[in-house]
C-alpha cells in the first residue's frame, strides 16, 4: 500500500468526525477515504483516534504540519521566526544563510549554549514553520486596483471575438552565456561575472490554441556564423536582426495575412517600450495594449 502523509488539520477532523458520531474504526475509515481522499490504514487510525487530545487542540496555525518534530530551544525558534515575519512582512527576500546567522544572534542574546545552528537544524525549523521557497515573476509588483480593471475591460473587449481570434503576444530573454550560479567545491573559489549576452524569443498564438505561429527570434547579427551555410533559422523560427522594427514588421505580415483570410481579430500585447508601435494602418487587426505592471496576471502565454 502506498504510504499517505496526513497532516495535522486531517486528523483533528477525523477525531471531530469520531467524537461526534461514535463511529467504528472501520467507519471513520471509510469518512476519511470518501470526504478527506485519504487512505488511512487501521494501525494508523487507531494511533490517531488514541491522540484525541492532541490533535484536537491543534490551532490553526499548524494544521499544514505534516510530522510534529521536537524543538530545543522554542524561545529562540519563536524569536527567529518572529524577525523572518516582519523582514518577509517589509518583502525583503530571506534565504538560508540569513536564518541561520540570525538563528546565532538571538541564540547568543537567549544563553542558548551546546547547541549547533546546522543545516540538518534549519531544515527542521523550515518544516515546523511552513518556510519554503516561494518567489514566483513580478506578481508582487502589480497593481491590484489595476488588475481588477484591467480584467473587466478585456473582458469587454474581447466579449466580441471568439478565442480563434484572440490573440496573445509576448517575449522572454534568453541568456545563452549564461553558466550556473553555484559549483560544488572542497574549497571556496572566486565567482565570474555573468554574462549578458541574450536573444529575444517571443511567441504568438491564439487562445484556442489552433494557431500556433512560428517563434519569433531577436538576435544581433543578420547570420551568426554558428549557422553556417546550409542552415536556415526561417525554417523554424521567424528570424530577425534589427530589434528596433521587428514588431512593426511582424504586426504588419500578420494584418496582412488576416486581410487574404478575410478574419478580423485582436492581439493582446503588454505596455513595453518596444511594442510602441505608431503610423501603421491597419485593416484586419485590432491591437489591445494591457495596463502596466498587470501581465504576470492578466496576460499568461
Amino acid at each position: 500500500r502506498q504510504r499517505t502523509n496526513v497532516n495535522a488539520g486531517q486528523k483533528q477532523q477525523i477525531c471531530q468526525h469520531k467524537v461526534h458520531l461514535y463511529l467504528s474504526l472501520a467507519d471513520t475509515r471509510n469518512w476519511a477515504k470518501t470526504t478527506l481522499e485519504i487512505e488511512v490504514g487501521t494501525t494508523t487510525m487507531h494511533d490517531i483516534l488514541k491522540s484525541s487530545e492532541k490533535w484536537l487542540a491543534v490551532t490553526a496555525d499548524s494544521v499544514d504540519t505534516i510530522k510534529s518534530r521536537h524543538c530545543k530551544h522554542p524561545e529562540m525558534e519563536d524569536a527567529l521566526f518572529m524577525w523572518f515575519t516582519e523582514v518577509r512582512g517589509r518583502g525583503a527576500a530571506v534565504n538560508d544563510k540569513m536564518l541561520l546567522e540570525k538563528g546565532c544572534v538571538l541564540g547568543e542574546r537567549l544563553s542558548v549554549q551546546d547547541f549547533a545552528y546546522s543545516k540538518g537544524w534549519l531544515a527542521n525549523f523550515k518544516s515546523r514553520q511552513g518556510i519554503n521557497h516561494h518567489l514566483h515573476g513580478e506578481a508582487a509588483s502589480a497593481d491590484m486596483t489595476a488588475i481588477v480593471a484591467g480584467h473587466a475591460e478585456l473582458q469587454q473587449t474581447l466579449a466580441d471575438y471568439s478565442p480563434d481570434n484572440i490573440y496573445n503576444f509576448d517575449e522572454t530573454d534568453l541568456f545563452y552565456k549564461l553558466g550556473p550560479s553555484g559549483t560544488l567545491a572542497t574549497a571556496p573559489i572566486a565567482g565570474h561575472k555573468k554574462s549578458k549576452e541574450h536573444i529575444t524569443v517571443a511567441l504568438f498564438c491564439n487562445a484556442s490554441g489552433t494557431n500556433l505561429r512560428k517563434p519569433i527570434v531577436i538576435a544581433c547579427t543578420k547570420r551568426p556564423r554558428c549557422f553556417g551555410k546550409t542552415f536556415q533559422p526561417t525554417l523554424y523560427t521567424e528570424y530577425f536582426s534589427n530589434a528596433k522594427a521587428w514588431t512593426t514588421i511582424e504586426i504588419c505580415t500578420f494584418d496582412r495575412d488576416l486581410h487574404f483570410q478575410g478574419q478580423q481579430c485582436i492581439l493582446l500585447l503588454d505596455n513595453a517600450s518596444s511594442h510602441a508601435v505608431t503610423g501603421m494602418q491597419l485593416t484586419n487587426l485590432k491591437l489591445h495594449f494591457l495596463p502596466p505592471c498587470t501581465t504576470s496576471s492578466i496576460q499568461r502565454l
